[in-house]
């Protein structure tokens, strides 16, 4: 996949995500410990070193690439790499969207990319990076993950030379999870009651979670299932908090038709996205504070907990207006899930994924760490709603007859 700067002595990896998780500025691949395993730029991080072991066996990780500024660090990184004097420049690999792109200086800088900006943002301010197609100008090539409907170009405007990577990358590691013992400590799940924002970004969430606990046992008294939802916090133009709204106006909090599972992904920093959408139902909804109970945040930290993720959920509807919708659909699906995709256009769905039309538009207002953006999003109404709801429950209920089968 890198023939062209296959004579690095090392690579570089790096993706966006909670800081305070890392104890170092740069540790080998095979020390590293992700938050999020399932999804985004830490998941696309981990199935490409899977994908690629003879890079794997030479990369490092460094969760600010940038802060190698100076003369002095650089050489400290070669050094710590093992890197003889006169080699070659290293690689430095970044994961994650165009907006959350860095670089290392002295170093040939590519972005692993599994977004495509189909459908960009209808205003954006004057920030360099805001319009999420430009990144930085000494990135040097993109890798992408998938369709590019757009190419990003560095800044300046110069074109960047794009690699398809291989689609079976999507869950390279995956490949052996079944010799892997299963545990559940790596599935972290709190409701939006619990919910801290220091613990939950300091983490783990070692939870045994009254909420939780509470929810499952009404969950097989009343069957109806938890629903995972990807949530892409490094998307201002994301339809997640519009549709958690409107799936909870929908529903009584004490007999819901689906039980909503969030997984938050490509943390972009204390930017308050989770404790806004709490804030939001609070105000919004009638009984607001009775829903964030039975409303849930989760992510896989380790893959040995993805079959007890499995078992709480089989289904997911992944939101079409996300520009790695693709990537999410695939991954899900290669991790045993059903996602049925949202579809904010009439692009094709990747091969083998549900495709769900949504028919009501709005348009989202954020303010970003790159000015006022706003995106044209598109989700399904009330009515349609209604009629997903049942279509959930029923995959839902095969799902779990196919996992009790093949356990």
């Amino acid at each position: 996949m890198l023939r062209a700067w296959s004579d690095a002595p090392a690579f570089v990896l790096s993706c966006p995500g909670p800081l305070r998780r890392h104890h170092a500025a740069l540790l080998p691949i095979s020390q590293l410990t992700l938050p999020q395993c399932l999804l985004g730029g830490e998941a696309q991080l981990a199935a490409f070193a899977a994908a690629e072991p003879e890079i794997a066996a030479r990369a490092y990780f460094a969760p600010l690439p940038e802060i190698f500024g100076n003369p002095q660090s650089v050489a400290r990184v070669r050094h710590l790499c093992g890197v003889a004097r006169g080699a070659p420049r290293l690689v430095h690999l970044r994961f994650g969207g165009t907006r959350s792109a860095r670089i290392m200086k002295d170093a040939r800088n590519g972005l692993v990319l599994a977004e495509n900006h189909a459908s960009p943002a209808i205003s954006a301010s004057n920030h360099p990076f805001a319009d999420g197609l430009t990144v930085p100008a000494q990135m040097r090539r993109v890798f992408a993950c998938g369709p590019l409907t757009a190419r990003p170009a560095s800044f300046g405007g110069k074109s960047l030379p794009v690699t398809d990577l291989p689609p079976g990358m999507v869950g390279a590691d995956l490949a052996h999870l079944d010799e892997i013992p299963e545990s559940a400590d790596g599935l972290e799940i709190v409701s939006l009651a619990e919910f801290r924002s220091n613990a939950f970004s300091v983490g783990p969430v070692r939870a045994t979670s009254p909420d939780l606990r509470a929810a499952m046992t009404a969950a097989a008294r009343d069957q109806a299932p938890f629903v995972l939802l990807p949530w892409n916090l490094d998307h201002p133009g994301s339809a997640v908090p519009a549709l958690v709204e409107r799936t909870l106006h929908l529903q009584n909090p004490g007999q819901p038709a689906v039980r909503l599972l969030l997984l938050p992904f490509n943390y972009p920093g204390p930017t308050g996205l989770i404790r806004r959408l709490i804030r939001r139902l609070r105000e919004e909804l009638p009984d607001g504070s009775g829903h964030l109970p039975r409303v849930f945040l989760g992510r896989l930290a380790r893959l040995d907990a993805l079959p007890a993720l499995r078992r709480l959920a089989r289904v997911a509807w992944v939101d079409g207006n996300d520009p790695e919708h693709g990537w999410t659909a695939r991954r899900l699906a290669a991790c045993g899930f059903a996602p049925l995709l949202l579809a904010a256009d009439d692009a094709p769905p990747p091969p083998g994924i549900t495709c769900i039309a949504v028919d009501e538009a709005l348009t989202v207002n954020a303010e970003t760490r790159f000015g006022l953006l706003s995106f044209r999003t598109h989700l399904p109404s009330l009515r349609a709603l209604r009629q997903l709801l049942p279509l959930t429950r029923t995959l839902a209920a095969q799902g779990a007859r196919i996992g009790h089968h093949g356990a």
